[in-house]
Order: C-alpha cells, then structure tokens, then sequence
C-alpha cells in the first residue's frame, strides 16, 4: 500500500475543493493507496513566519508540525487541489507547503487538481503550481485533473456529474499512482546527492 497526502488548498466559506478531494479520495483508495487530507482549516497552520527547516532548533517547533513533516517525509506520493485566486495560487495552500522543508517532499511525485467556478477549470492556478511544487522537490507528472464549473461538475457530497470528470479523475490517479510505483522503486536503489 501506498501512502498518499493530499493537500487541500482553501479555507474560504463555502469552499468546493472538497467536493473535488472526496472523489478522488475514494479513487485512490480504490488503487490501494492510503490517503492522508492535510486540510489547512483543521491543522493549526498559522502565517508562516518561520519554516520548520530554518529554526535553529526544530526539536522546539510544536510537535503537530514535527509529526506532520514525518508524514509527509514518509509518504509515497502527493495530491494538490486546488482553486484559483486572483490567476494564482491561494495563500493557505502556499502557507501550508512553505512550512515544511523541500528535503521532505524531494523525489516524489504530484499530482494536481484544479478547479474554479468558471469555465476555465483553474487552469492558472495550476500553472502556478508545477514551478512551486518543483521548487518543493517534488515530480509534477503531466496529467492535470481540471475541473471547470465546479459546483455543476461535484454534487455536494463529491459524486462526478458527468462522464468527462470521471475520466480525467481517473486518468490523474493512474497516471499518478504509475508514477508512484516507479519513482518508489528508484528511490529504493539510490537517489542523486
């Protein structure tokens, strides 16, 4: 079993990125992957003054921060969702990320799901992401979930509600979880200095 984190990229009221994470949740669970949500509403991220990787002491940061680090050191594969603000990232998604060191994320693949109110499914905001999570270490493959008009595309609960959305949905987590495979097995022989 694969470990997959997830990071969901808003806090606003009324967000819609769970609608998008709770499919895809269920996909990659259906792929024998375990999913862990980093959900910036329910993990006390605060503004990032300091990232964990510049505190002269990390053995000092609060132990949450520790913990979900070793997570995300520990996890096999990723999952960004997010929305577009402003043809950008959102801040929370981006606070959350800065917070951990780019050792821990390095040499692991990402996918990512993008998704607006609009027709444009998020398209900026993901274009914003692949140099980001690079910078991060990770290995953004080149399938990109994006879904236009959310709130038609996801009922409430996260069903797809067309054919379309359940293609791309399940072409993201093939395309990820190969990518997993493969990128676990070279990390096992050696990865470069």
């Amino acid at each position: 079993m694969s470990r997959i984190i997830m990071f969901l990229g808003t806090t606003r009221d009324g967000r819609n990125g769970e609608r998008v994470a709770k499919h895809l949740i269920k996909l990659l669970e259906e792929k024998n992957h375990s999913v862990n949500l980093f959900d910036p509403l329910k993990m006390p991220f605060e503004l990032l003054r300091q990232p964990l990787h510049f505190m002269p002491d990390q053995s000092a940061a609060p132990q949450w921060l520790r913990d979900a680090n070793a997570e995300i050191a520990a996890a096999d594969g990723f999952v960004v969702v997010t929305p577009e603000y402003n043809c950008s990232l959102p801040p929370a998604l981006v606070n959350m990320l800065d917070h951990f060191p780019p050792a821990s994320f390095r040499h692991r693949p990402v996918g990512i799901a993008c998704y607006s109110l609009g027709p444009f499914g998020g398209m900026r905001a993901a274009a914003f992401a692949r140099p980001h999570l690079s910078e991060l270490g990770l290995v953004s493959i080149p399938a990109q979930f994006t879904v236009p008009t959310v709130t038609q595309s996801y009922s409430a609960d996260g069903q797809p509600q067309n054919e379309r959305i359940e293609t791309n949905a399940a072409r993201l987590v093939t395309e990820l979880t190969w990518y997993v495979d493969a990128l676990k097995a070279a990390r096992t022989a050696g990865v470069p200095n």
